[in-house]
């Protein structure tokens, strides 16, 4: 196992690009999560989180995570909630994908919410680099990548046609329920405010 910067720019630029064909030579040998991870999944999100913060401190563009706390507490909750929330959202749609008449498989979940994600991590950066519309630029990102969420689980999974839209929906509201009770109980919502 071994970071290779030209297959994850390949990946990158696929996902956004030709993501259909990308998606199906990947899943087609899709490695274990952990080659995903490297490859993949850790460099474009600490891409995101790094420059999102590093370009919204700068420009007073959009960011997730710290308006209100010091860079550092922002960097720590971008990084922890974003990897948490990663994480809690795989786990769910691979669950619930057998729940469905699906097939679990952590590695495919993984390596589509990973493709999936491609155009809302691209979007972060974008968003922190221009004031004003760079919310919007993060909007259109996340409903793109929930889109690629929506048409890539099938074909990783194996969700029936007939479960499909159920699967989303019912991995969508438990992802989101699961999400603001981690927020809620480690208080990151309010993490700086006076």
């Amino acid at each position: 196992m071994q970071f290779d910067f030209t297959k994850t720019l390949g990946l990158i630029t696929g996902g956004l690009v030709n993501h259909e064909s990308t998606w199906k030579n990947y899943l087609e040998d899709c490695p274990g999560w952990q080659q995903t991870a490297l490859v993949l999944t850790v460099p474009l999100f600490l891409f995101n989180v790094l420059l999102s913060l590093v370009f919204s401190r700068l420009t007073g563009g959009y960011a997730m995570y710290g308006y209100q706390s010091s860079w550092f507490l922002a960097l720590i909750a971008g990084l922890v909630m974003g990897a948490v929330g990663f994480v809690i959202a795989v786990l769910v749609f691979n669950f619930l994908a057998g729940v469905f008449k699906g097939t679990s498989d952590f590695s495919r979940a993984f390596a589509a919410f990973s493709l999936a994600a491609i155009p809302a991590w691209v979007a972060g950066p974008l968003a922190g680099l221009i004031p004003y519309l760079g919310f919007w630029i993060a909007i259109a990102g996340g409903i793109l990548s929930l889109v690629f969420v929506y048409r890539i689980m099938p074909l990783a999974l194996n969700v029936p046609e007939e479960k499909r839209v159920l699967h989303f929906a019912v991995s969508l509201v438990t992802v989101f329920i699961c999400n603001m009770a981690i927020a809620f109980i480690f208080g990151i919502g309010s993490a700086g405010n006076p």
